[in-house]
């Protein structure tokens, strides 16, 4: 009988105080799933936001790597050509300086594009 008796008092107890944390714990559970979700729903977006400027600096350097690739082998064909004995030196300084023009205009070109690349993200921060 004593047993008995302990079950059902073991019972009603368990039950109202689950009631009471259940409903205490499911309130708080609640909020730490908004926080979740907030915090998920930010990392999603920086996510994107830096897919898309890794996409930009990725399409830029493509754009900008065969113009590189291009001078240097302008500058060798200029440095062979350069070697040879057959050119008087004032023609040659005159194409070394044409040439030299030319890489330092495409060179502040690609700078010009890395200063609008970091103005963007400076923006986008």
């Amino acid at each position: 009988m004593l047993n008995r008796f302990r079950r059902r008092l073991d019972a009603a107890i368990a039950l109202r105080v689950d009631a009471r944390v259940d409903a205490r714990l499911s309130r708080e559970t609640a909020a730490l799933l908004e926080q979740v979700d907030r915090a998920h729903q930010d990392f999603e977006a920086r996510l994107a936001g830096t897919q898309a400027d890794f996409s930009y600096i990725r399409s830029e350097f493509d754009r900008i790597a065969p113009q590189l690739a291009a001078l240097e082998q302008r500058f060798e064909a200029l440095r062979l050509q350069l070697d040879s004995a057959d050119m008087e030196p004032d023609d040659a300084l005159d194409r070394a300086q044409l040439e030299h023009e030319r890489a330092r205009m495409r060179l502040e070109l690609a700078a010009h594009y890395e200063e609008r690349l970091r103005r963007l993200e400076g923006d986008r921060a």
